[in-house]
């Protein structure tokens, strides 16, 4: 079987509000050398219709059912894992939309610098309608040959959208991909900086959509607990600690990273900094969450 330069992940759960616009803007694509899997994680509205009407017609498209809900980053890993043999890869949430020449000027932009780990580029904001409602800022620190620049990137921003750039497959195989908690996209972009520099296109040629459906939003009213749960099927009703898990994950990729000890000290001092700014604050959170469940388990 002939291998494809890239391979698309398309991870999905009742995606029926934007997944035919998503699936219309890969048929748009000006690059052809792709394979589509599509990792549906039990959805109970029209999903499965959606893309059973487009596996038939299109044999790049293979359909990963999951029997049940596992959340939402055991089915993105799922998707990556049952995708294709490929060179690159790249994950595409259902209700975003890369422009014609998105994969076509990233897989470029990788063939040319072999050292760079992520090609994306400028991403723009879209409402339900597809009207531009705003932009993410350049990112030119994450194309820097200093990795610990690049990690103090990762760990300062806010906006994790470069984790829909086209990645290298073997800088995602050498990663434990996406972990089982909030913000771990965040934790898997700090493991690929420390790998190489990310490209940034000089272009606008993805938008991410912003709408109240998205689970970010979803997410952000609910219970710590029932967010983690969103992560993780299995975290239901289990006492978490998401921000510690992330800067232990942080520190973890820097001693499992091949670098010089300089560079591995100057990593560290960039996680201590963050920790020091701004994670104390949720850290302690996640600390006092914990304490009052606890404390209701032993009321009962």
């Amino acid at each position: 079987m002939a291998v494809s330069r890239l391979a698309v992940g398309l991870p999905v759960f009742n995606g029926e509000n934007f997944l035919r616009e998503t699936l219309d803007a890969l048929r748009s694509q000006t690059f052809h050398d792709y394979t589509l899997t599509v990792a549906d994680n039990a959805s109970t509205d029209a999903t499965p219709a959606i893309v059973a009407e487009e596996a038939p017609t299109n044999a790049r498209v293979h359909v990963l059912r999951q029997p049940r809900n596992l959340g939402a980053a055991p089915n993105y890993n799922a998707a990556y894992r049952a995708a294709p043999p490929s060179e690159y890869f790249a994950w595409l949430a259902h209700d975003d939309v890369p422009l014609p020449r998105f994969f076509e000027t990233c897989v470029a932009a990788l063939d040319a610098h072999p050292e760079a780990i992520i090609a994306f580029s400028r991403t723009a904001i879209i409402d339900p309608n597809g009207e531009r409602i705003g932009e993410f800022p350049d990112r030119p620190l994450l194309s820097s040959p200093d990795r610990a620049v690049r990690l103090g990137d990762v760990l300062r921003h806010k906006s994790n959208h470069p984790i829909f750039g086209v990645i290298r497959r073997s800088a995602l195989d050498r990663t434990r991909l996406h972990a089982s908690y909030t913000g771990s996209d965040r934790t898997l972009l700090a493991e690929l900086a420390l790998q190489g520099p990310y490209i940034e296109i000089p272009e606008e040629l993805f938008h991410l959509r912003e709408h109240p459906q998205r689970s970010v939003r979803r997410e952000t009213s609910r219970t710590r607990q029932t967010r983690e749960a969103w992560f993780d099927s299995s975290r239901a009703g289990k006492v978490v600690f998401p921000h510690w898990h992330r800067v232990r994950d942080y520190v973890t990729a820097v001693f499992r990273t091949p670098m010089p000890v300089r560079d591995r000290f100057r990593c560290l001092v960039e996680i201590s900094r963050v920790v020091a700014a701004k994670e104390w604050k949720p850290m302690a959170v996640d600390l006092a969450v914990a304490m009052r469940q606890l404390a209701a388990r032993l009321a009962r």
